[in-house]
């Protein structure tokens, strides 16, 4: 491997060690204060304040995120195996569970989309807050 090969794996593997960080403190967390949500939420939560805040910049994380999307599927083959295992149980609640299961897609892809838009816009706004202010101060200098 080349260095940049190296050091770029060496870079995603520490990233992937800081996201796997923070979502483990933020679940211990959330089982502390008896959340009634996952640690995952609120580690979520925890990153967008801290990306928002300008703490955690997003080249600090954004290789292992890369990454950890790209290989996403591999996190569900215990599902599959699961579906496999349990048929009966899907032959009797299985509409029950594909509803639910439906549901519950349709509240996370929303949610996710109205956060998504809400940030853009939010980013926008403090962009266009800086652009006027620049502005202004160049209007207010004499030439």
């Amino acid at each position: 491997m080349k260095t940049s090969s190296v050091s770029r794996f060496v870079h995603t593997v520490l990233q992937i060690a800081l996201l796997i960080a923070i979502w483990y403190a933020c679940d211990r967390i959330a089982a502390w204060l008896h959340l009634p949500f996952s640690g995952g939420v609120v580690g979520l939560l925890v990153m967008v304040a801290l990306l928002l805040a300008g703490v955690v910049r997003p080249s600090v994380v954004d290789h292992g995120a890369e990454w950890l999307l790209s290989n996403m599927l591999l996190f569900f083959i215990p599902l599959i195996v699961s579906v496999v295992q349990f048929t009966a149980l899907l032959e009797r609640e299985g509409v029950r569970l594909f509803a639910a299961i439906g549901i519950g897609f349709i509240s996370v892809l929303l949610a996710t989309a109205f956060t998504v838009e809400w940030v853009c816009k939010f980013e926008r706004r403090v962009r266009l807050r800086k652009l006027r202010g620049v502005r202004q101060i160049r209007q207010e200098q004499p030439a």
